[in-house]
């Protein structure tokens, strides 16, 4: 019998997918990324209404995409603390903010 490969943790992309469905999840991570942008830029931990601004959004929509995320990723309010985490992880590793959908979804569930 050939060995078993080590099992690795589950994504972000593929957690909000299989809560959410593709085109849900996808979308979420999609907002999730656009959250890390503007905290990155903004240079700190940012408010709905500064992504809004930010990203040239009616808070509206802003308050959309956050329903959204928070439908996928309870009991989070915002993205801030996966913001947080892929903002370190990129810094210490100097490549910029890429591959949050490939972040560990152990973010969320601990």
């Amino acid at each position: 019998m050939a060995p078993m490969a080590p099992k690795r943790d589950m994504t972000l992309l593929e957690y909000a997918i299989r809560n959410a469905g593709i085109v849900k999840g996808a979308r979420v991570c999609s907002f999730v990324t656009q959250w890390t942008l503007a905290s990155q830029a903004i240079g700190g931990e940012i408010s709905l209404s500064e992504y809004a601004e930010w990203w040239n959004q009616k808070e509206r929509t802003a308050f959309h995409h956050q329903a959204e995320f928070r439908s996928v990723f309870a009991p989070m309010r915002t993205p801030q603390a996966i913001a947080n985490h892929a903002i370190a992880r990129a810094e210490a590793t100097q490549h910029g903010v890429k591959g949050v959908g490939n972040l560990p979804a152990s973010l969320v569930l601990a």
